[in-house]
């Protein structure tokens, strides 16, 4: 697909074709190297730099941005969040002003995350991750029977 690609291109690039950016404006498509562009729609759009580092939380993508100040007894961090989305154009934060809150918790196995609407709602989710996770030490430490 990229060699197709690559050679629309340069014929594009010869027939003096535009390539859009995201606010309607047009360039043409040779000043742009082949990189920066996709064909989309029957168009050569450019993409979009997107610097930000991206965090992964349970299969979306998130933009971190400021831990909030909540101390709790679960040792879980909280952190105001912008969900990443993604058009013709790339990447970009869909809910600019932090819209989700991340819960974050470390373990000797790796990180968990969770998000939600709410700091209620990250915690019961991430919650219910680590359940899921270490159900069989749970069950061990209370003493319940699984083979019943």
């Amino acid at each position: 697909m990229k060699f197709l690609d690559k050679a629309k291109y340069n014929s594009d690039c010869a027939s003096g074709v535009l390539a859009y950016c995201d606010d309607g404006s047009t360039v043409p498509l040779k000043r742009v190297t082949f990189n920066n562009v996709k064909f989309i729609g029957g168009l050569w759009r450019i993409q979009r730099d997107f610097k930000e580092p991206i965090t992964i939380v349970r299969d979306k993508e998130f933009v971190i941005r400021n831990r909030l100040p909540n101390q709790e007894k679960n040792h879980f961090e909280y952190y105001m969040a912008d969900m990443v989305g993604e058009n013709c154009y790339g990447k970009y934060v869909m809910s600019a002003g932090a819209k989700y809150i991340v819960a974050k918790y470390d373990t000797k196995n790796g990180t968990y995350w969770s998000y939600g609407n709410s700091i209620e709602q990250a915690r019961a989710f991430l919650g219910i991750k680590l359940y899921d996770e270490y159900m069989d030490l749970i069950h061990n430490a209370i003493g319940i029977d699984k083979q019943k």
